[in-house]
Parts: structure tokens; C-alpha cells; sequence
């Protein structure tokens, strides 16, 4: 079994372009059930296996906002190992080009913690992860600034971060040994291109 990709996308472009792709969504049922990315390309006529771009994965939930701007398409999906972004390029491709596609990737056990912003809509600085002790289960609860993150952790744990950078704090929590093998605070800055 593959490791699981959580991904946020937010979509902008051209009302006909964005249109087209919230419609098809909509008649393949998004909200009621999955949409699996493999359908979509077959849908757009993308040759995915050709192309050697992968489409393991489904959106499970959309919504679209309409503004004066044309609008704006959200979805989250899960997916094999990373993001499946060359494949939503591509359905760009064959939708004229006219989108601007933002997404945050977040995949633990792969530690990828990857953000492309093209429009200021993930702003926040990290991800953690954490269960047992006095730690939420949480497996990635964003935070808008890495010292966020820190303060929570110091709350938790009474440790005070004393003379260490945030940069040495993360290094001192991502490290620290608890009582239990099952208690773990973890925290994850995003990467951004």
C-alpha cells in the first residue's frame, strides 16, 4: 500500500475554463463520492498511461466560490506518494491554459510538506503532527507561523525554548524522547517554490 498524499487545491482562471471543470465534477458526483483522477483524464481525453503521469488518486470534496474574478475552485484529494500536479497541468493544457493552480501537499511518512502558492492561499508556515501524552492526535494541523507551533508544544510540555532559535527549537521538539514510544510532537515547515 502506498503512503497517502493529502492535497488542497485552489484554482483561478478563466470563468469558461474553470466552468468546464467544476461542471464535470459536478456530473461525476463530487460530493457524494469520490471522483478517482484516472475517470477525469479519461473525461478530458488525457492519455495518462502514454504520458506517464500518474492519476492514482480522487478528488473527495470540491466547492466553487463565484466573484467578479471568475472564480474560485477549491478540492482536496488523496493520492499515491506525492501530488498528482502534472496531471492537473496537463488538464490545464487541454483546457487552454487559462487556470492558475495553487496547492499545499502534505505526506508524513514521505516528509513532504510542499506548498506552490500562486495566489497567497496557504500562507501558513507548517504542519504538525502529534498524539499521546497531552498531545492532540492530530496528523496535519496547520499552523500560520512555526513559533504558533513552537508556543503550543511549550504549553504542552512546560519546556521553555530559553536562548534556542526557532530553527533549533523545531530541531529540540522533532527529536525529544518521551516516556512513551507512542507520544510524539512533530513539527513540519512547509517547502515553497
Amino acid at each position: 500500500m502506498s503512503n497517502i498524499c493529502d492535497t488542497q487545491y485552489k484554482v483561478r482562471g478563466s470563468r469558461k475554463a474553470l466552468s468546464d471543470l467544476w461542471n464535470t465534477l459536478q456530473m461525476m458526483d463530487v460530493n457524494s463520492k469520490d471522483v478517482y483522477l484516472y475517470k477525469l483524464a479519461e473525461h478530458y481525453g488525457i492519455d495518462y498511461e502514454h504520458s506517464c503521469i500518474s492519476v492514482r488518486g480522487q478528488i473527495y470534496w470540491a466547492e466553487f466560490e463565484d466573484d467578479e474574478d471568475g472564480g474560485l475552485l477549491s478540492f482536496d484529494t488523496e493520492s499515491a506518494w506525492t501530488a498528482c500536479d502534472i496531471f492537473f497541468y496537463k488538464l490545464n493544457k487541454v483546457l487552454g491554459n487559462e487556470l492558475s493552480i495553487s496547492y499545499r501537499e502534505i505526506e508524513c511518512g514521505c516528509e513532504i510538506f510542499h506548498v506552490h502558492d500562486e495566489g497567497n492561499f496557504f500562507p501558513e508556515e507548517c504542519c504538525v503532527s502529534s498524539s499521546g501524552g497531552s498531545f492532540d492526535d492530530v496528523c496535519e494541523d496547520v499552523y500560520d507561523t512555526i513559533s504558533d507551533a513552537i508556543k503550543a508544544w511549550v504549553e504542552k510540555t512546560g519546556i521553555v525554548q530559553g536562548e534556542r532559535t526557532n530553527e533549533e527549537m523545531v530541531d529540540f521538539i522533532n527529536e525529544y524522547v518521551y516516556d512513551t514510544d507512542d507520544t510524539y510532537f512533530y513539527i513540519h515547515p512547509f517547502e515553497f517554490d
